[in-house]
């Protein structure tokens, strides 16, 4: 079990300063008029609304054939065994 932990500072007292790279040049924002802006809104949102659809997962998975025809033939043995049992009433 560790009761103490050793303290690097006092030991080393040289700080390790990386060197910062200025970037070259500053970012310059695009301006456009109120027509342009909402036409590439509309755009960008139709294009992830186009995205959400195809990636929904109703459009992905469909029930397996097999799966429906188990559950009719399961629906129709229920009916059967009720039927059958309403007949000896």
């Amino acid at each position: 079990m560790v009761n103490s932990v050793e303290n690097n500072l006092v030991n080393n007292n040289k700080l390790n300063v990386g060197v910062i790279n200025p970037p070259n040049a500053l970012h310059k924002p695009v301006l456009y008029t109120h027509k342009e802006g909402v036409a590439k809104t509309q755009a960008l949102m139709h294009d992830l609304y186009e995205k959400e659809k195809a990636n929904s997962f109703e459009n992905k998975r469909n029930t397996p054939l097999s799966v429906k025809i188990s559950l009719l033939l399961a629906a129709l043995a229920a009916g059967y065994i009720t039927f059958r049992k309403a007949l000896k009433w």
